[in-house]
């Protein structure tokens, strides 16, 4: 077996022929070469779009900041909708450097830009008419909350910057630990100053901490005067609808968590405090003193100067916290939500809390749940104690509105998109199931977190029907809806004030092309990607099972377009994602889903299987019940006689990577398993601090270390100390002895989830004597970004997958 391995493992890594001008597999040369967009703006005045277009990822000049990588290679391009000219850099760029968007002055006579080289971060300010650009004289920060400056008017803006001349945690974090590593074992050699740190906790916890020096600054374009308007550690920073008042949060003392309370990913290190600064008068005030305020809800109405936020005392849970309204003219707070209901602290994108909520005028709307019956809805805050289910007549209230202003709402479910007037009156605008109400975010974090997850538009966009037959109603300024048909699997970006589209869609090949519509006339902007043109897509089976609670799961079967004989079968689990009846955005060919891409597989050869495997909504014994749902979605794949009857293989990476090995220790149904980036040992991860984090400057950061376990994938809902029984139960590490199949782990050194899972595992399958491979890379992270890392690391994995090709062995139950 091993003999096999490496001469297997010989052929991948030979020089690869070149491919040829027909139609071909896709591979990994295809995945490296993508080409990508970042955010798609249009100014104010509708008439100009600005794109940041990506080029192929391989291009870069860098790779140490992980994902941001893609921010080296984007450069941006300006767009006439109103002309037939087309796409043009904004300004002259340097190939070297990366460039994206900030936000356009109120006119949108000017653009903030930043630009990104030799790892310094500038801020600069263009012209858009003529495409002058003028670069700034200081070091800008980027708030994740919100990292593009606030226009005053179109000569003045604010901007975070950072006192100590470093760069944003966005880039710094990637490469802290090689910093750190670095500046230690100097200090160290030099045997002159000490190389430690200190952190607290109980009566020491404040000790160790040095935050860092954040300033918000008012720049003069016209004069080139600055003043600092405010010094903190700046969070987040939203400026009232006048212009007067600016809302800021700035991280306050760290937080010591509960006993008593379960952590979850999105447990806040440190207490955020909130200040209003009146601009002309230069005073600050807290109208909150002793609150910690949640990040991601600091809106302003668009009338008048109120702010909504959501709040709890220092020592509270959020869920104990509530929804306030500060009124800057009266320099009043109230809580407007009556007793009866309480607003419904939720998690998006992983570690992200927020409170939904918005402004419908200058009336709150929050998303609220009656504590009669516990339904969830939207209410209408009216007066100073009332409020109004808009949503009640929905069979179940929508996640989101689509839009909302002083005479509307617009909302959609399956049924079709709703209109709703504040009088009570609901009718349907359109038939046919809402698929979104939202544009798609190639890059949410350059829009920030606060704008990209909790956001109610004045104007609705709303994409209907399948992916064959969509349409979508664009709502223009005068309040119209302007209904205009979209491409093939198109998704909206963004809209014009006459209710034009923008819109982006991927052919089956991956072919990505950027379209303009207005009523009724197309054109096609830009393409990207169009080396995928030659790539032979696969052929896509929707299968189905039945969940334990009788609801239908859906599984995709992804197939070699031609095979002399059914192919092998490869399973590619995630749980807690369940799939529809559209395939899974991760294989598209065009989509980087660089550590498990299906297509990838399928162009080796394989026979892919992409289950449904879902989660309770509450901590449970995770691993029994995926390994049970895995099995069934393998039932139905054999079942449908197109695959191969030998045992399949399993191949996973972080939350799939404990899927797989997990599986394969409580199941003799597979026959090898590629184990990427996982956690295998609940009881050791708990604890194992991110070597990304400064945790000195953020505060003891516990997403990874303890969320992930109590409140997050791991699921267990207690600390190890109190269920060691059961966070050994659904540990692969513990069921090691049952591994019977080879097995190839696969980590790297600055993983948030320790290398020691990988490490540890493997030691335990060396000490029983276990095929097992161990692969480990330098300076990479939680997925590889070096481009000859993933080269090495794919030709190890199909090296391994064919060692595992054994005669035919019956898949059935076992």
């Amino acid at each position: 077996m091993r003999f096999t391995w490496m001469a297997a493992l010989c052929l991948m890594l030979c020089p690869a022929l070149i491919r040829s001008a027909t139609a071909g597999p896709y591979t990994i040369d295809d995945l490296l070469q993508l080409e990508s967009y970042g955010q798609v703006l249009v100014e104010p005045g509708g008439q100009f779009a600005v794109v940041e277009r990506r080029a192929r990822f391989d291009s870069a000049p860098d790779f140490r900041y992980d994902w941001n990588v893609k921010r080296l290679v984007s450069k941006l391009l300006v767009i006439d909708l109103a002309g037939k000219a087309p796409a043009r850099p904004l300004f002259a760029q340097d190939p070297k450097t990366g460039y994206w968007a900030g936000d356009f002055s109120p006119s949108g006579r000017r653009l903030s830009v930043f630009r990104f080289a030799e790892n310094r971060l500038q801020l600069g300010v263009v012209e858009l008419a003529s495409g002058a650009v003028r670069w700034l004289d200081l070091v800008p920060d980027l708030p994740d909350a919100h990292p593009a400056p606030l226009w005053l008017d179109d000569d003045r803006l604010l901007v975070v910057t950072l006192a100590d001349g470093g760069l944003p945690a966005l880039f710094q974090n990637p490469v802290n630990a090689q910093r750190f590593a670095a500046a230690g074992w100097e200090k160290t050699a030099r045997g002159q100053k000490p190389a430690s740190t200190l952190l607290g906790s109980g009566r020491f916890l404040a000790r160790g901490t040095s935050y860092r020096d954040r300033r918000v600054v008012e720049l003069n374009l016209a004069t080139g005067a600055t003043r600092t308007r405010f010094q903190g550690d700046v969070l987040d920073l939203a400026l009232s609808s006048d212009h007067r008042q600016l809302a800021l949060l700035d991280k306050g003392g760290p937080v010591q968590p509960d006993p008593a309370l379960a952590i979850d990913p999105a447990f806040e290190p440190r207490r955020q405090r909130l200040t209003i600064l009146d601009l002309a008068r230069g005073t600050p005030r807290q109208p909150c003193p002793g609150c910690d305020i949640l990040p991601s809800l600091l809106h302003w109405s668009p009338t008048g100067a109120q702010l909504l936020f959501y709040a709890r005392a220092d020592g509270e849970s959020w869920a104990q916290g509530q929804l306030y309204r500060f009124d800057a003219r009266s320099d009043t707070i109230s809580t407007p939500l009556p007793a009866t209901l309480r607003a419904v602290p939720q998690i998006a994108g992983g570690s992200a809390r927020f409170v939904p909520a918005g402004w419908a005028g200058d009336r709150p709307l929050v998303f609220a749940e009656r504590s009669t019956d516990h339904r969830r809805d939207w209410y209408r805050i009216e007066g100073k104690t009332g409020a109004r289910a808009i949503t009640a007549d929905f069979p179940t209230a929508p996640a989101e509105l689509a839009a909302a202003d002083t005479a509307h709402f617009y909302a959609g479910d399956v049924r079709g998109l709703w209109r709703g007037n504040w009088d009570g009156r609901l009718h349907r605008v359109a038939d046919g199931p809402v698929r979104t109400v939202r544009p798609l975010l190639f890059d949410g974090h350059s829009l920030g977190t606060r704008r990209w997850i909790n956001a109610i538009p004045t104007r609705a966009m709303a994409l209907l029907g399948t992916n064959d037959a969509a349409h979508v109603l664009v709502e223009d300024q005068t309040g119209r809806l302007q209904s205009d048909r979209i491409a093939h699997g198109g998704m909206m970006l963004a809209m014009t004030p006459s209710g034009g589209l923008l819109s982006y869609g991927e052919d089956d090949h991956g072919v990505g092309t950027l379209r303009w519509s207005e009523r009724g006339a197309e054109r096609v902007l830009d393409r990207i990607n169009q080396h995928l043109s030659a790539v032979e897509p696969p052929k896509r089976v929707l299968l189905h099972s039945k969940a334990a609670d009788g609801t239908t799961l859906n599984h995709w079967l992804l197939l070699p377009p031609r095979s002399d004989a059914p192919p092998r079968l490869i399973v590619v689990p995630y749980p807690g994602y369940p799939y529809g009846t559209t395939p899974p955005a991760d294989s598209r060919p065009a989509m980087p889903t660089i550590m498990t891409h299906p297509l990838l597989l399928v162009g080796h050869g394989y026979a892919v299987l992409q289950p449904s495997v879902p989660l309770a909504p509450g901590p449970d014994d995770p691993l029994p019940t995926i390994v049970a749902e895995i099995a069934q979605a393998v039932d139905a794949a054999q079942a449908s006689g197109l695959i191969s009857r030998a045992k399949p293989l399993l191949v996973g990476h972080s939350y799939g990577g404990y899927t797989v090995l997990g599986t394969a220790a409580l199941s003799d149904r597979f026959a090898g398993v590629v184990a990427a980036n996982g956690v295998y040992d609940l009881t050791s991860v708990y604890g194992a601090m991110d070597p990304r984090i400064d945790y000195e400057d953020n505060g003891i950061s516990l997403t990874i270390p303890i969320g992930w376990a109590e409140g997050g994938q791991g699921r267990m809902g207690v600390p190890p100390w109190a269920a060691l029984a059961r966070y050994a139960k659904n540990s692969p590490f513990y069921h090691v002895e049952d591994i019977r199949v080879p097995v190839l782990l696969v980590t790297s050194d600055l993983d948030y989830v320790p290398a020691a899972q990988a490490e540890r595992m493997f030691l335990a399958l060396y000490r029983l004597g276990k095929d097992a491979m161990l692969l480990r890379y330098k300076g990479e992270s939680h997925s590889l970004i070096s481009p000859a890392n993933l080269r090495d690391y794919w030709a190890h994995v199909f090296a391994f997958l064919d060692a595992s090709r054994d005669p035919l062995e019956d898949a059935g139950p076992q």
